[in-house]
């Protein structure tokens, strides 16, 4: 009750309560010695000052909640307990201990007993480190607009502080985490192309540092759009293909151009070129929907590619398989279907890919890596589908040529003939 009516009293009384165990967390804290030692490496830990009389000296080993005795000194008598022989070193003047080859287990505290009847005692923090070791640097698949992760890694040794850096640049720390502490990631959101350039990360504990740099590219294009430019490559050039063998033979003269059986198999050759490269121009612009959403500018095509995928495989079966159906085709609409899917099959299978390339490579703008290299794919694709065409006309042309030989032979043995009968001398056939 009279507390109650001194309340400045009370106040003062709760302060000088709540300041107590403060000041003994810092008498703890000053009494605490930290020291840092490598593996390996000997270390000395002081005893405490100012003491001038050592009758007796005792050394502990705190890890976690176990006390083990290092050593005790007592009237000139000195004893070494186990795993400590031949690795701990008293001196007895000072009271201080010299450890030798030091394990990663021998961290923890050490508490110094002199005087066992007076009880002065001193302790030391000992974190036994190993150096960090170089660290790695690698990076996810950066591509624009899209998060990314660049990681450092330490094999060997705990590191303490992770600093990362761009283009010699410190960077927020905000930025990272640290997953352990031999792991830290730096997080890229929304990579752009700003986000190119050289990173380092330097790694660091009480007795080591390593830094690494790492050459870090963005990718415009993510995988499924370099997917997508392959595909419209090679449509294009199935394309250019079977423009190639629709084209060519229309540019002949009436008297070399091709007829009969190989013409019939180079109308099929073609219809099914014609097909495949819609087929894959088609895919490409669904693969384009799905990584970037739809749009009418890739729907309507994709709805006339469908048409002629199925107009031109129809004409592809039919000639190949029915030849006959087609002659004996008399609709006129159904001719002119048949006669204008094959050349404007190609004419929207280049527009459609022609259109994605350059969106890709708007999209690759985007980024700081390479633009994909296809020339392999464009060169081996058209030497490939070159062949067959190529081979029909040799053949047709051998064939022309012998036809033509064997025309040439005949009229000379007409000739021939007709020079070794005999002139006749019956004056009713002359003139």
């Amino acid at each position: 009750m009279l507390l109650l009516h001194h309340p400045v009293e009370l106040l003062g009384m709760l302060l000088a309560g709540m300041l107590v165990p403060l000041k003994q967390a810092a008498e703890v804290e000053r009494a605490l010695q930290r020291r840092m030692a490598m593996v390996g490496s000997s270390v000395l830990l002081a005893g405490p000052l100012n003491i001038t009389l050592i009758h007796s000296i005792r050394w502990e080993h705190l890890n976690g909640t176990a006390s083990h005795t290092i050593l005790q000194y007592e009237r000139h008598n000195l004893t070494i307990c186990m795993p400590y022989i031949a690795r701990a070193h008293l001196h007895a003047s000072n009271g201080s201990l010299l450890l030798e080859d030091l394990q990663e287990s021998d961290s923890g505290i050490y508490r110094v007993t002199i005087n066992q009847a007076e009880r002065e005692s001193f302790s030391v923090l000992l974190d036994v480190l190993k150096p960090v070791s170089h660290p790695q640097l690698w990076s996810s698949g950066l591509v624009a607009k899209a998060s990314g992760e660049i990681l450092c890694e330490v094999a060997e040794g705990r590191a303490d502080i992770f600093t990362w850096k761009k283009d010699g640049q410190m960077l927020p720390p905000d930025r990272s985490y640290h997953l352990s502490g031999s792991l830290s990631v730096l997080h890229l959101r929304m990579v752009k192309k700003s986000d190119c350039g050289s990173y380092s990360c330097n790694v660091s504990n009480g007795i080591s540092w390593q830094e690494t740099s790492l050459n870090v590219t963005v990718a415009g294009l993510s995988p499924p759009l370099q997917d997508v430019l392959r595909i419209s490559v090679v449509a294009l050039v199935f394309a250019a293909v079977s423009g190639w063998g629709i084209i060519f033979p229309v540019c002949q003269s009436e008297k070399l151009r091709i007829r009969g059986e190989l013409w019939r198999w180079l109308s099929a050759y073609t219809c099914g070129l014609v097909c495949i490269s819609s087929i894959l121009a088609g895919t490409a612009g669904l693969l384009w929907m799905r990584e970037e959403g739809p749009s009418i500018a890739v729907i309507l095509p994709e709805i006339f590619l469908l048409y002629v995928i199925v107009i031109t495989f129809l004409v592809a079966s039919t000639v190949t398989f029915q030849p006959t159906k087609l002659i004996q085709l008399k609709s006129t609409a159904a001719q002119r279907t048949m006669g204008y899917a094959a050349p404007g099959g190609v004419l929207l299978v280049v527009l459609t890919s022609s259109f994605h390339m350059k969106n890709i490579h708007q999209r690759h703008e985007e980024g700081c890596a390479a633009f994909m290299d296809v020339t392999t794919l464009v060169v081996s694709t058209a030497a490939v589908l070159a062949l067959p065409i190529l081979a029909i006309f040799l053949c047709y042309h051998t064939t022309q040529g012998w036809l033509q030989e064997h025309d040439s032979n005949c009229a000379d043995k007409e000739r021939s003939i007709e020079m070794s009968l005999p002139i006749s001398k019956d004056p009713d056939l002359t003139c």
